[in-house]
């Protein structure tokens, strides 16, 4: 990459100025369960019980350069274990706790985990983890069922482990080129590239809450993202934790009629969510929101898929505030483009690059777009939160970077004035309430059913969802598609996958397209949808 990194702040000596520079029994997380009752975690309690699980992964053989998975039904025990591995000088990688056998293994397997933390109801998977090579250990968080011992690779995190563990823990010095976390971003022709992303972050992500969310001390934020996207650890875990600011965390899943009183009660004022959610509250009546006081809300913001303009106006009627659209990536770290507070919205459009980003259009002559030429959304090397290695992909970490620039998948056009319009991903990866799906993935667990002969899976547009999982299959001879199988099909992939990677629409062929390298012709399949045949 060629910089010289100047800053020396990292996560950790972030971290620590922020606990310096407040009360550590200030309210750090207003934690609210799926029956909406709120408790309060305290910056305080965060220090203490992290350092309880850095001193029990300490105890357990974890070291500097460790990678430990976190797979936890969400919980306050996610952010405690997430911060005792950074103090353990270990890298924390946070997993979707609705992940099948086959989403975890491979993820397990790419990432080289050395530790995975889990809860009840990861044990499920427990003869399926003790074959992961890598594993040192099991830690599972809470007491084991009767019918489940302890041994050498599975050890126990219950009340008593952590009332035997010291709260108190010095960090390990660590440098900001050090690997800090680990994220999962999908592949189109592959399994997910492991993000690996340095303690140098530290700063961007500060500037970022500052600059670009414009969070303050006096306010509560709310960011509805998991901690297993890039999202939710960066603005979700960190952002609130290195600056010292209260955030409200949601454990239920989404349903209009608990996050409308959670905006409304916990006096939300900046909140960062995706397109989806606000594109399902478009379906309830219009009076359903004249019922909340939205008065302390100041500002909304918008991650993970582009922001229609239908919904942008609707936000304006439902909330009286503009929705601020953003964009980044898992490799990008921080966000990169943004409609800033104050700024003028141009609906439809996701701002302009903000911070230290440097955004450049490129067409197909690798040369600088005109206005609202369509062509490679790139960004120019040297940014602060740029990751620094797909893990044990170094060669398509280089494939990235194309003189100078980093070659970021999308498609997008940006007028004189410097807004950015964002038009379409240049590769083939699903863009699914937020969620990105790689297509291998899907068809490697269709391919392994009975009836399927081939099959390819693509993107359809949804209204709902922005994309949803299309599969075109071919069926063995003699074997005839009907609801029951469609269903055996969906079930075998949220199980083995994950819920958000289920096809919702199955297209029948007698042949899936393919180029004389045997690659598929996803483009031909998307002509197919398009015109409804």
């Amino acid at each position: 990459m060629g910089k010289t990194w100047m800053n020396k702040e990292t996560i950790l000596t972030k971290y620590r100025d922020s606990l310096s520079s407040g009360d550590l029994c200030e309210t750090a997380i207003h934690w609210i369960d799926s029956s909406l009752r709120s408790t309060e975690i305290s910056r305080g309690t965060i220090e203490s019980e992290s350092n309880r699980r850095a001193n029990y992964l300490s105890a357990q053989g974890c070291h500097p350069g460790d990678h430990v998975f976190i797979f936890l039904q969400f919980s306050a025990e996610i952010w405690y274990f997430f911060l005792g591995a950074l103090k353990c000088g270990a890298v924390p990688c946070v997993l979707f706790p609705n992940f099948g056998a086959d989403a975890l293994t491979a993820r397990l397997k790419i990432g080289k985990a050395d530790f995975l933390v889990i809860d009840q109801s990861g044990l499920k998977f427990h003869s399926l983890l003790r074959t992961i090579p890598t594993l040192k250990k099991i830690l599972v968080c809470g007491e084991l069922p009767v019918p489940l011992t302890v041994e050498e690779k599975t050890v126990v995190f219950g009340e008593a482990e952590r009332e035997r563990a010291s709260d108190d823990f010095s960090a390990i010095s660590v440098q900001p080129h050090d690997p800090a976390f680990m994220v999962f971003t999908s592949g189109s022709t592959g399994f997910p590239k492991a993000v690996l992303h340095s303690h140098r972050i530290a700063d961007a992500i500060v500037r970022s809450m500052r600059d670009v969310l414009q969070v303050t001390a006096a306010d509560r934020y709310w960011c509805t993202a998991h901690p297993a996207w890039i999202t939710g650890t960066v603005y979700g875990v960190l952002g609130p934790l290195l600056c010292g600011i209260a955030s409200v965390q949601y454990a239920g899943i989404y349903h209009a009629k608990r996050w409308m009183p959670i905006l409304q009660d916990q006096k939300v004022s900046v909140w960062y969510t995706a397109p989806t959610a606000l594109r399902s509250l478009m379906a309830e009546p219009a009076d359903f929101f004249t019922g909340f006081d939205f008065g302390a809300l100041r500002t909304i913001f918008s991650i993970g898929e582009p922001l229609n303009p239908a919904v942008f106006d609707w936000g304006k009627e439902a909330f009286g505030r503009e929705i601020h659209d953003t964009w980044f990536q898992t490799e990008a770290g921080t966000i990169r483009i943004a409609n800033l507070s104050g700024m003028k919205i141009r609906p439809g459009f996701m701002g302009k690059a903000v911070d230290d980003a440097q955004v450049v259009i490129l067409n197909k002559r690798n040369q600088e777009a005109a206005p609202m030429e369509i062509g490679r959304l790139c960004l120019k090397e040297g940014w602060d939160s740029c990751f620094m290695d797909y893990f044990g992909q170094r060669a398509a970490f280089a494939e990235k970077f194309q003189s100078g620039f980093y070659e970021s998948g999308d498609l997008a056009s940006c007028d004189a004035d410097g807004y950015i319009r964002f038009v379409g991903r240049d590769d083939d990866v699903i863009n699914t309430s937020g969620h990105l799906v790689g297509p291998f993935e899907v068809e490697s667990v269709l391919l392994e059913q009975p009836e399927i002969a081939d099959v390819a899976v693509t993107a359809a547009p949804d209204d709902l969802l922005y994309e949803k999982v299309a599969a075109f299959v071919v069926l063995r001879e003699g074997v005839e598609m009907d609801s029951k199988l469609e269903s055996r099909l969906r079930v075998a992939v949220t199980t083995r996958l994950s819920p958000y990677a289920t096809p919702k629409l199955f297209i029948l062929l007698s042949e899936i397209p393919r180029n004389n390298a045997g690659k598929i012709l996803r483009k031909e399949l998307r002509k197919l949808l398009n015109s409804g045949e």
